[in-house]
């Protein structure tokens, strides 16, 4: 098993995306993801290659799917981690400066 560790800007992300489905669709529907994400995050430290790679983001960078959001996570196999990296709706457009790469 996988140690999980969200980032800050995950945890940013998750913040306001629940904030905004509280505020649109009411608590039960907030709660629902975030307990939706949570499940992505338990199976990411059982099988942390499930998602399909996406090498244009960068070395070793996977995404999960809750629909319509997309985590972003980096896994690292030598140190047995998985950093979830950014949650965000599928619509937007993912560009590896998204990351923080500024390459």
């Amino acid at each position: 098993m996988v140690q999980v560790t969200v980032a800050a800007t995950a945890d940013a992300d998750t913040a306001s995306i629940l904030s905004d489905l509280e505020t649109k669709a009411g608590k039960a529907t907030a709660a629902r993801y975030n307990s939706l994400f949570e499940s992505v995050y338990d199976r990411l430290a059982d099988y942390p290659d499930s998602g399909p790679l996406r090498q244009a983001l960068g070395p070793n960078i996977r995404i999960g799917i809750v629909p319509p959001y997309i985590i972003i996570y980096r896994h690292v196999a030598a140190d047995d981690t998985v950093t979830i990296l950014r949650i965000v709706h599928g619509r937007r457009e993912i560009a590896s400066r998204l990351l923080g790469d500024r390459s």
